[in-house]
């Protein structure tokens, strides 16, 4: 039973995207680790930034997603927290990083959620800025000079 949801989701995954499906993104932005606490040392899980585009009529996607989140501890978590958000019947197409924005998804996060930890708070902006600075890296790159 717990296994529904998993095999309902492949189910509406896409291979390559098609008229009227969303687009989405799931990224590890936190690595697991082990931080310094009152108790002594404590073991913290990876944790997944996802977010999805919806479909426009005119078949464009705006720039910000519907949605951004955190899950954790594992990719399967962070599919299903996806789902969670998706309408009931939407199929989706997973995109990478080369055609969404996961530092805009950290940035969401980052100011929508206030249960965020201070460590998950260090750890997104980090993220978010590592990314940010590979994208003026990468432009660089490719602008002629000035």
């Amino acid at each position: 039973m717990a296994e529904d949801w998993l095999r309902e989701a492949r189910g509406r995954l896409l291979d390559r995207p098609v008229a009227g499906c969303w687009l989405g993104l799931i990224v590890r932005a936190i690595e697991p680790g082990v931080r310094p606490s009152v108790q002594g040392e404590v073991r913290t899980p990876a944790h997944y930034l996802v977010g999805a585009w919806a479909p426009s009529p005119a078949g464009l996607y705006p720039r910000l997603p519907e949605f951004a989140a955190i899950a954790s501890p594992d990719s399967t978590r962070a599919l299903r927290e996806l789902f969670v958000h998706l309408p009931s019947q939407a199929s989706v197409h997973l995109v990478d990083e080369a055609h969404a924005d996961p530092a805009l998804l950290a940035e969401m996060v980052l100011l929508c959620d206030r249960n965020l930890e201070d460590y998950q708070r260090d750890a997104l902006t980090s993220f978010a800025a590592g990314r940010r600075e590979s994208l003026r890296r990468s432009i660089a790159r490719r602008s002629p000079p000035f």
